[in-house]
């Protein structure tokens, strides 16, 4: 499990949002076969490592709990997820400028998250491969980023493919985004609802 980095904000200790099934295990009271066999048969969602032992993200564990009404343990809902967020291109780029400024934007997001900012979006997205970050906020039309082809390579690569992505950019690069694979899309001008919005995709609550 990923220990975590330097918060930009605020710092915090170290906490994983991938879980064993041992973990899921205790959580539902169940024995370990019993995960073992949810998993097998796809009731909830997993990763498994390179020793193939099963992992299962925060916010899988929390809505398959929610959906077969087990209660809630502090263990997971203490939990502040980490995020990486990356700065839009700079105006003179021609890019519509965001509707609050990325130290707003991280002001806000750190009431339910702890914020790595970072200084553009390659940095960020390295932040998120380092290890600990849970979503990742890029201006996708960021000519240094690759696009929704970023996005395709982080959900198809099993080491990623947990990591919530959200992308902020005009229409038809937030159409491409959501076909790549990105579990958020916003418009410049809809980042105030980032924080709501992210809650929920990372089933806080």
């Amino acid at each position: 499990m990923a220990g975590r980095g330097r918060a930009a904000l605020k710092t915090e200790p170290a906490v994983a949002l991938l879980y064993t099934a041992q973990d899921v295990a205790r959580f539902c009271e169940v024995d370990l076969k019993t995960i073992h066999h949810w998993a097998e048969r796809g009731k909830i969602p997993h990763r498994r490592t390179e020793g193939r032992h099963l992992r299962f993200r925060r916010n899988d564990v929390v809505r398959f709990l929610r959906a077969h009404a087990y209660p809630l343990p502090p263990e997971l809902t203490a939990v502040r997820p980490q995020v990486a967020l990356a700065p839009p291109p700079g105006p003179e780029q021609g890019f519509a400028p965001w509707a609050l400024t990325t130290d707003d934007l991280a002001k806000k997001l750190s009431g339910r998250f702890v914020v790595r900012r970072a200084s553009n979006a390659v940095a960020a997205l390295a932040s998120a491969l380092e290890g600990g970050v849970d979503a990742l906020v890029l201006p996708i039309e960021d000519p240094s980023l690759g696009g929704a082809r970023t996005i395709a390579a982080l959900k198809a690569a099993p080491e990623t493919a947990w990591l919530a992505v959200v992308a902020v950019g005009d229409a038809v690069a937030l159409e491409e985004a959501r076909a790549a694979g990105a579990d958020l899309a916003l418009a410049p001008k809809d980042v105030t609802t980032l924080p709501r919005d992210l809650a929920r995709v990372l089933a806080l609550g």
